[in-house]
């Protein structure tokens, strides 16, 4: 009863226009700054780690600009409850769908590697909307019941399937996959430490997960990295950067970096990245 309570104020909120979610987002944005203060610990410990030259000044202002793209990405993500097929291919452009298309078209198994950048659910669905795609998408639950439950109806709405990460294994050992897509977000700190790879990424020791360089050898998969920045607002344009290399884990942290800096803003800072 409570899940469908939930449920039914999040969709009706997702039928207001984006301008009016963007007004509460803005007033959710000042009431955290004022009160709340969301993991803000973690989220400045991240920051100046990162970039430790920064000035106070502009770490205060990196900080400020994150709450804003936080905040907005929230009211984006619960628009999307309502989007149709239309809007989204309306709002999430791909800039070279022809490189996945070719893959598809060739019967190959396909890895898809994006992060908590921009809006990762818009990307999700939008490749999602991709002509014979057949995707699967590897995730790790949300704490919150609820939310979970919420996300995972939306990332279903057209047609993907999906995983659960401590489940992922063993679908691959049955091996009815061949063909398919998966997509990873893999900027998430691994579970266990055995679990990862230690790189260096923005200045600080950090361990990612493995699972997509391991899919790919075991499937022989084209790997695409997926790079989303913010055209305007409530609008993005992907980038696929095919991974030509074994060291996928390598090549994936260092591209990641890349997009981070472009616009550092827009990534996921109140993440407890480095909790390991």
């Amino acid at each position: 009863m409570r899940s469908m309570l939930i449920y039914i104020i999040i969709s009706l909120t997702s039928k207001l226009p984006l301008n009016i979610l963007y007004v509460l987002s803005k007033i959710i944005y000042l009431i955290n700054k004022i009160f709340i203060r969301y993991r803000l610990n973690i989220v400045r410990k991240n920051i100046i780690n990162a970039y430790p030259k920064l000035t106070k000044k502009k770490t205060d202002l990196l900080i400020s600009r994150f709450y804003k793209y936080f905040f907005r990405n929230i009211f984006e993500i619960i628009k999307a409850i309502s989007f149709s097929q239309h809007d989204v291919l309306e709002k999430i452009k791909i800039k070279n769908i022809e490189t996945i298309e070719k893959s598809i078209k060739q019967n190959k198994s396909i890895i898809l590697i994006g992060s908590h950048y921009s809006n990762w659910e818009w990307i999700f669905l939008r490749i999602s909307l991709i002509k014979n795609i057949n995707l699967y998408a590897v995730y790790k639950p949300l704490s919150n019941y609820y939310f979970n439950e919420i996300l995972l109806k939306l990332r279903k709405k057209f047609g993907a399937n999906l995983i659960e990460l401590n489940k992922w294994k063993y679908f691959i050992k049955k091996g009815k996959h061949s063909q398919s897509t998966f997509m990873f977000i893999a900027d998430q700190v691994p579970n266990e430490k055995s679990n990862g790879k230690r790189l260096t990424f923005l200045n600080q020791s950090t361990l990612f997960y493995e699972g997509p360089e391991k899919t790919s050898y075991l499937l022989n998969a084209d790997v695409y990295y997926l790079d989303c920045q913010k055209i305007e607002k409530g609008c993005y344009l992907v980038s696929l950067n095919e991974i030509n290399t074994k060291k996928v884990t390598e090549k994936y942290a260092a591209l990641l970096e890349q997009t981070i800096n472009t616009n550092p803003e827009n990534w996921l800072w109140s993440h407890n990245r480095w909790k390991r």
